[in-house]
């Protein structure tokens, strides 16, 4: 009955239920390919974002940083430029975040375990794909999020020319190879 004491009851209930974060425990695979969060009733800013994604190849591996104020969820991936699969694979994810398998390809992303604080402090340790799989460039994708209410898609780093493992990307570093070849070859 319309105005009855009953019907203030549930809705008063509702309110005092805490709000819970979508997915504070990090991506869900379903979100591999478009790098879009679950988060029901909200969509992406469209204003430029605060964040940018700085990489930097040291000793064999690409070090990603998330420039920026404070976030507490991500979803990372290196991509080859233009392509909607994740290459390579993440090691040693930073405490509060982990790794996923994305594309069934072993810890190919690395998304936030929480929703504690990251900052631009925060490393994040990629590593090229074996020589099989070798791509020549690699770009740095990623949606970024301050809070559930809050979060940017498709951030990019610039692209970078990486070296496989066990790659050799010169033509001096080939030819060091097929000579330390015949040398061995000559042994025989």
């Amino acid at each position: 009955m319309p105005g009855s004491p009953w019907c203030a009851v549930p809705a008063l209930f509702a309110l005092c239920l805490p709000l819970v974060p979508a997915l504070p425990t990090g991506a869900p695979l379903g979100a591999c390919a478009s790098l879009m969060p679950s988060h029901s009733g909200v969509s992406p800013q469209t204003s430029s974002s605060p964040h940018t994604l700085a990489a930097a190849y040291v000793n064999g591996t690409v070090q990603v940083r998330i420039m920026g104020p404070n976030y507490g969820g991500l979803l990372l991936q290196g991509r080859e430029p233009n392509q909607n699969v994740a290459v390579g694979n993440w090691s040693m994810p930073p405490t509060n975040t982990k790794v996923i398998s994305c594309f069934n390809r072993q810890n190919s992303a690395i998304t936030h375990a929480n929703t504690n604080p990251k900052d631009a402090n925060t490393v994040y340790t990629w590593n090229p794909p074996p020589m099989n799989n070798c791509v020549q460039y690699v770009e740095f994708v990623a949606t970024v999020a301050e809070n559930r209410g809050r979060y940017w898609t498709n951030l990019k780093s610039d692209q970078m020319k990486i070296n496989c493992s066990g790659a050799v990307r010169t033509f001096a570093g080939f030819a060091l190879v097929v000579i330390s070849t015949l040398v061995w070859l000559a042994a025989f």
